[in-house]
């Protein structure tokens, strides 16, 4: 629930009006964050850069705020349940930028213990203390490591020096 402090929340926008969005937003006066992801645009077949999160961006608003916000150019609504605007922790926005700011891939050997299918915590880098499952072996001995940010799935490649064992607490069946 927004208070009269600043607070991160998620905007939901129209079709390809993330940076309309974003503009109507910043010229309001307020914190924009448009998390960006290298990927191919399908209609040029080229690299580009796009939203990470199509149809949404981040504002930090207050209570204040919230008909500006939502009366922006190229915003549909602010993210609510229950009638109240969602705010987004700190946290979750801090871990979708170090999954942003890796513009490297993350490389691991197999062992016995980091196998496909096992769950593992990242130690260094970027997504260190989060936890992931790794999917899939690669050829070149490395594994795809599929992780939670925002209750969305990410597929990452990860070192092997950069990560451990998940210490999973086994369940009982009864």
């Amino acid at each position: 629930m927004l208070t009269e402090e600043l607070a991160w929340v998620a905007v939901m926008t129209y079709p390809r009006s993330e940076r309309l969005a974003a503009r109507s937003l910043e010229e309001l006066g307020i914190e924009v964050y448009m998390p960006m992801m290298h990927g191919r645009d399908l209609r040029c077949k080229n690299a580009a850069e796009k939203p990470m999160f199509p149809c949404y961006i981040f504002a930090r608003i207050n209570k204040f705020q919230i008909y500006n916000a939502r009366t922006a150019s190229g915003v549909i609504n602010l993210v609510t349940m229950n009638h109240s605007v969602c705010v987004v922790l700190q946290a979750d926005i801090d871990r979708v930028h170090a999954f942003e700011d890796a513009r490297r891939k993350v490389f691991i050997h197999d062992t016995n213990q980091l196998v496909k299918g096992a769950m593992a915590t990242i130690q260094e880098g970027e997504f260190a203390g989060m936890t992931g499952r790794l999917v899939r072996g690669c050829k070149d001995g490395n594994f795809a490591v599929s992780i939670e940010v925002m209750n969305l799935s990410f597929v990452i490649h990860v070192r092997r020096d950069e990560l451990k064992p998940a210490s999973v607490k086994p369940t009982t069946e009864n």
